[in-house]
């Protein structure tokens, strides 16, 4: 039975793709939002309020996000559930989900995304600041407040309103390394946010699952045409948020789920020792009473041990992209047919990705627009 189970452990799972859902995933999203616990909530609205994005349905995302992001003083503050996480007997997921620091930057950035479709520029701006400060405390100081494309909107934003975006430039093109960024163009009119691929997804590592590590994304991207009529843009990438996600370094809630983990394997280590010998000892007359108060030594320990929950919330925000990108081109008010067409590493369009969106540019105000290869 032993060497059956050991073989069937070595097969590769089965896995298949997930079908296409072909109904409506903001009334979907609505559901998971009115059955999920009260801690869960907030994960679902930002899934929901990304997906109205995607579809359009901007006035829906806007009402999302507002509600699944408080401030972020709020959101870094410690409340009940956060407490109850600490707690030996209760998992981390107890608390109420506001995601890792990546999660709560793209949160940030999308509502920015939101406020500068709504012409509001200055709010847009305050966000992608509010994002940077998101990843502003990673471990170690190269990967502190290391978005490009947030320092690089933060820049735009500002030449755009008559000022200086040049420190903002300069801060965005030193994180893009060998990625050259465009230059401002603050008559530009048309601003194309672009995201492509899956991004990572956290799982639990460690002895006992109190790690928390990420299985990366993908993306076959490596930059992002867009033309219209005989004007042509092409996009590097920005941002790799699998490369934000994994960056961050250790978490405070990692030393509390450490010593959980210790508690817990030292009490099953107990446990092991006080049973098994306790039960051997109870089968003889002389060493009865010995047997016993080892026995329930090891009970005691496999209860506590059993009861320890040291596993990392693996919660995540699952219909993140991989990528990031942005374009800006200056046209005149009118209807335009725009094509997004998404390049690999060799510079060949990938056929199956590309996009058409209708352009309705207005005269005195910026037209933004959301594209994705999903």
């Amino acid at each position: 039975m032993l060497c059956a189970l050991w073989l069937t452990a070595c097969q590769s799972p089965n896995i298949r793709p997930a079908p296409e859902f072909d109904g409506d995933l903001i009334a979907a999203g609505r559901q998971e939002i009115a059955k999920a616990p009260a801690q869960d909530k907030n994960l679902y609205r930002l899934i929901t309020a990304l997906h109205a994005l995607k579809l359009g349905q901007t006035k829906v995302a806007r009402e999302l996000f507002d509600e699944a992001m408080p401030s972020a003083g709020q959101i870094l503050k410690a409340d009940a559930s956060t407490r109850m996480a600490k707690s030996l007997f209760s998992p981390e997921n107890v608390k109420g989900f506001h995601g890792e620091p990546f999660e709560r930057a793209m949160g940030w950035f999308y509502r920015g995304v939101i406020y500068w479709m709504d012409g509001d520029a200055e709010n847009a701006r305050a966000c992608f600041r509010t994002a940077q400060l998101m990843d502003a405390l990673a471990e170690k100081a190269k990967y502190r407040a290391d978005w490009v494309i947030l320092d690089y909107l933060d820049g735009f934003i500002t030449t755009k309103l008559g000022k200086d975006g040049t420190e903002a430039l300069k801060r965005a093109q030193s994180n893009a390394g060998k990625n050259k960024l465009p230059d401002y163009d603050k008559n530009a009119n048309v601003l194309f946010v672009l995201q492509t691929g899956f991004g990572p997804v956290k799982k639990s590592g460690g002895d006992v699952g109190e790690e928390l590590i990420y299985d990366g994304g993908y993306s076959g991207t490596q930059s992002i045409r867009v033309t219209v009529k005989d004007q042509k843009v092409t996009a590097p990438i920005f941002d790799n948020i699998t490369h934000q996600a994994s960056t961050r370094g250790n978490r405070a809630m990692d030393l509390i789920l450490a010593r959980k983990a210790t508690v817990k394997k030292t009490a099953d280590t107990i446990g092991d020792i006080g049973t098994i010998p306790g039960v051997v000892l109870m089968d003889f007359e002389d060493t009865q009473e010995a047997g016993l108060a080892l026995l329930g030594v090891g009970l005691i320990g496999k209860f506590i041990g059993g009861s320890v929950e040291p596993r990392a919330d693996t919660r995540t925000w699952n219909n993140l992209p991989q990528h990031l990108s942005f374009a800006s081109l200056q046209l005149p008010a009118g209807k335009h047919q725009s094509i997004i067409q998404f390049l690999d590493a060799s510079g060949t369009a990938l056929p199956e990705l590309q996009k058409s969106v209708m352009l309705n540019v207005q005269t005195g105000r910026d037209t933004v627009v959301f594209v994705t290869d999903k």
